[in-house]
């Protein structure tokens, strides 16, 4: 959990590894290990961007309750 209280959950068993999460992330949160995704949960500010882009919906974003946040629709090319 970071200071904004924002922790990503991934879904090993659903994520492909694709990178989409990696490629819209604004503040570098994800990277692809050598064999699974990583976060950096202390870099999260809770944009919601990594999670409505997985086409596999892998990724869940919650706040510090443990709540998981809903992911509005968003058009694909504000991400």
């Amino acid at each position: 959990m970071n200071k904004d209280g924002f922790v990503i959950d991934i879904d090993y068993g659903r994520c492909g590894n694709c990178g989409a999460c990696v490629a819209v992330c604004p503040e570098g949160v994800l990277h692809l290990g050598t064999l699974i995704l990583v976060a950096d949960n202390n870099k999260c500010t809770g944009c919601k961007r990594c999670a409505i882009i997985c086409p596999a919906d892998a990724l869940k974003l919650m706040d510090m309750t443990g709540s998981v946040l809903t992911v509005e629709s968003v058009d694909a090319k504000d991400l």
